[in-house]
């Protein structure tokens, strides 16, 4: 399991180490693995009355054949699913 953010990797390291996150944070400045899955796009932001490019919190379960058996995709920056449907997918499909 691990976790790919757009902030910086000093910035994540520092997150990681006040919150005892056990999950592997890779930094992906500049967009490129957001982009790839194609979970970067405008969405509302700010004050909720302007849209920016950003990604989108996601989530993808892949096998150990390296294939994409679930997906997640929020519907803005605040929409993540539940840990209970997260563990119910890995169940189903791991």
């Amino acid at each position: 399991m691990l976790s790919i953010a757009n902030d910086s990797p000093r910035l994540l390291a520092k997150f990681k180490e006040e919150n005892n996150f056990k999950v592997d944070i890779i930094a992906d400045r500049g967009a490129k693995i957001a982009k790839a899955y194609d979970v970067y796009w405008f969405a509302q932001g700010g004050t909720g009355n302007m849209k920016v490019k950003q990604a989108i919190p996601s989530k993808f379960l892949i096998n150990s054949y390296g294939k994409i058996v679930w997906t997640y995709i929020g519907k803005d920056k605040t929409d993540r699913p539940s840990i209970e449907m997260m563990m119910e997918e890995i169940d189903k499909n791991i």
